[in-house]
């Protein structure tokens, strides 16, 4: 069940929005905090644009007065479920890759219904409509065949089916996000108050992050193991998703210290560490070695392996792997901080039960 939903259209910086402290407790910005004591899973969906699937059909064989047979799976329009439309007719007396064309794209766009329309001239061009970008035909997207009923049993007419562009599903449009979560004032008022934050028209990073609840009875029940929850986090992309499969970082990486090579909120949980004193100097050598001459690690912010260190001022990241002495560590890059800059530690550590 979802128990937490909140729309930022802005985010803090270093990812104060969302946080889980030691104690296990998710807390989000402006929303009821969450007990959580066990994340188990966070997923990501960055806010893409919906891409048109297209097939192109060619008749590659025209012969008189045959049957020309192939099917289209999609969707229905009005419900939204799955629809198959059969598209069968007889050639004309005297045809032609056009006539043949004509026949079929007639038969597809009759049904306003269906989520593929039709067009072109001595080809069929298939076309999905906005929001059903995926569909099919024939099965597959290689060769359709119906076999001609003459005297010799003997002649096939073919249809050739190629791929032009494969659809795919558009991501994080406010408007989607609305239907996505049931947006009605029926429903759960804090969520209804929240998705009508959302611009319908805007595209939004979608975080969800599942945990165990705290449900529990029985004396010999243990604390989150009753319930599995959600909270969602919706973040701002901008009027415009990105292309699928680009690699732009999309609008949560202050919300997830995501500073290039620091990867997202994942399973277990973030802690942001208090920012250091301003270090003077640091001095690398092949091995890695960091020191800062000030600040500390140790006394300041407990840093530990697997802790990371990120140069506010400018944004250069190091995974620590080991700490040497208080003011010293071992890290994965050889890459030196700026002198003078100021540092925060991001904490990343399994949640107690």
């Amino acid at each position: 069940m979802i128990s937490t939903l909140k729309v930022l259209n802005t985010v803090t910086a270093l990812g104060t929005d969302v946080s889980v402290g030691a104690d296990g407790i998710l807390n989000i910005a402006g929303g009821a905090v969450a007990d959580a004591y066990n994340v188990r899973n966070v997923s990501i969906n960055t806010s893409v644009a919906e891409t048109a699937g297209i097939i192109t059909i060619t008749p590659t064989t025209v012969t008189a007065s045959l049957p020309y047979a192939f099917y289209i799976s999609g969707f229905s329009k009005s419900t939204g479920l799955p629809k198959t439309m059969n598209v069968s007719f007889t050639s004309s007396p005297s045809p032609s890759a056009t006539t043949i064309s004509a026949q079929a794209i007639a038969i597809i766009n009759a049904d306003t219904d269906f989520s593929v329309t039709a067009a072109g001239s001595a080809t069929i061009v298939l076309t999905s409509t906005a929001g059903y970008p995926l569909f099919t035909v024939g099965g597959s997207s290689d060769a359709l065949t119906s076999t001609g009923n003459e005297s010799a049993q003997t002649i096939t007419t073919t249809l050739t089916a190629t791929n032009g562009t494969v659809g795919v599903i558009g991501a994080g449009l406010g408007s989607s996000l609305q239907a996505k979560y049931a947006y009605a004032a029926a429903g759960n008022a804090l969520i209804y108050n929240e998705l009508a934050n959302l611009t319908t028209t805007s595209y939004y990073t979608e975080i969800v992050i599942d945990y165990l609840g705290t449900g529990y009875s029985g004396s010999g029940a243990f604390r989150g193991e009753i319930s599995t929850n959600q909270a969602v986090v919706l973040v701002l992309f901008g009027t415009t998703a990105q292309s699928a499969g680009a690699t732009t970082t999309p609008n949560y990486s202050d919300l997830l210290g995501a500073y290039g090579t620091v990867v997202g909120l994942q399973a277990g949980y973030r802690v942001v560490g208090a920012l250091m004193t301003a270090a003077t100097a640091t001095s690398t050598n092949t091995s890695g070695v960091q020191t800062l001459n000030s600040g500390g690690l140790g006394t300041v912010n407990g840093v530990i392996g697997g802790d990371y260190i990120v140069s506010v001022s400018t944004p250069v990241v190091h995974k620590v792997i080991s700490t040497l002495t208080e003011n010293t560590y071992l890290a994965s890059t050889t890459t030196s901080l700026t002198t003078s800059s100021t540092l925060n530690s991001f904490k990343w550590r399994n949640l107690p039960l």
